[in-house]
């Protein structure tokens, strides 16, 4: 306990100063290039935080004719309290980060272009809860974010039928269990590696893909039917350890390149091959960049039902 104490105290100390060199940089623009650079944005209400439809939505085939889409939502939240504790460890994510990637420190997961994504937060009975960019104040997370000004990227992956109902099984099983729980202290484990890999590691082992993880990092394939399960994640690692056991393209990705899934943060998740960003909004403007999104794109219409 005394050594698990320590550890936090060091990392919260590590964030801190994090926060206080880059809290008051703005990242919106960052994040909202990230879709689609030097376009003219449609008009909102909040004309200083649009929604960007990506220009370029592509996917490689696949066999499967009866292909389907899992939706993958990252965030950049902006927090009405600048020393929420979450505020300060997102600052610590963007300054360790070895890649030219958005500021994002939150994800979650769902089968439909519906507001209704599933993310691993800390905090209640399920902790693997609905979050909806509408109505944020009935989350633990994203009460504490101002909508207007906190952002996301959607996502989607093409998978066979087979890998569809397989992660929605994963996740249904995870969504209903109150094992599964937010380790806070994994925060803690990744915080430290990602400062290492940063600014004590050479560069040929800095990018994703290419870094050195700790000796007892392992990747584990479960039964989701069996009770070898693990319960213990954040938010990005969930997601990778599911999408590691369903999709095959991913789990032969990670192998390959040697990944491990208990390392990744919500950045790392942007390299999965075949992740494609869709579009960009603010969190209150989400409903209305949907909509833009499903009239460029009519094939992805029937993934949206509200």
């Amino acid at each position: 306990m005394f050594n698990k104490t320590n550890k936090f105290k060091n990392l919260l100390f590590i964030s801190l100063l994090c926060f206080f060199f880059i809290g008051c940089k703005t990242t919106q623009t960052i994040t909202r290039d990230y879709i689609q650079h030097d376009v003219e944005f449609d008009s909102t209400e909040e004309p200083q935080i649009p929604y960007v439809i990506s220009n370029d939505v592509h996917f490689k085939e696949i066999e499967d004719p009866n292909y389907k889409y899992i939706f993958i939502r990252l965030y950049n939240p902006s927090y009405s309290n600048p020393l929420y504790i979450a505020n300060i460890l997102q600052g610590g994510l963007n300054l360790t980060k070895t890649e030219d990637v958005p500021n994002l420190s939150h994800s979650a997961i769902n089968f439909s272009l519906d507001d209704n994504f599933l993310g691993l937060t800390f905090g209640g009975k399920y902790q693997l809860a609905e979050e909806n960019c509408h109505s944020p104040l009935d989350n633990k997370y994203m009460k504490h974010c101002d909508p207007s000004k906190s952002e996301q990227i959607t996502y989607a992956l093409k998978v066979s039928e087979k890998e569809f109902e397989d992660t929605k099984v994963f996740i249904d099983k995870y969504a209903s269990s109150t094992k599964l729980k937010y380790a806070s202290m994994q925060n803690v484990k990744i915080g430290i590696w990602f400062i290492g890999k940063r600014y004590f590691t050479s560069k040929k082992y800095r990018k994703f893909g290419t870094a050195k993880y700790p000796k007892g990092a392992k990747n584990k394939i479960v039964d989701i039917n069996s009770d070898d399960l693990d319960y213990n994640f954040v938010c990005s690692t969930f997601l990778a350890y599911v999408l590691y056991n369903t999709v095959d393209s991913v789990r032969q990705f990670f192998d390959e390149n040697n990944i491990k899934y208990e390392y990744m943060n919500v950045t790392d998740l942007t390299f999965i091959p075949g992740l494609t960003p869709l579009f960009y909004s603010s969190w209150d403007t989400y409903g209305q960049a949907v909509k833009a999104f499903v009239e460029q794109y009519p094939e992805f219409a029937k993934y949206l039902t509200e």
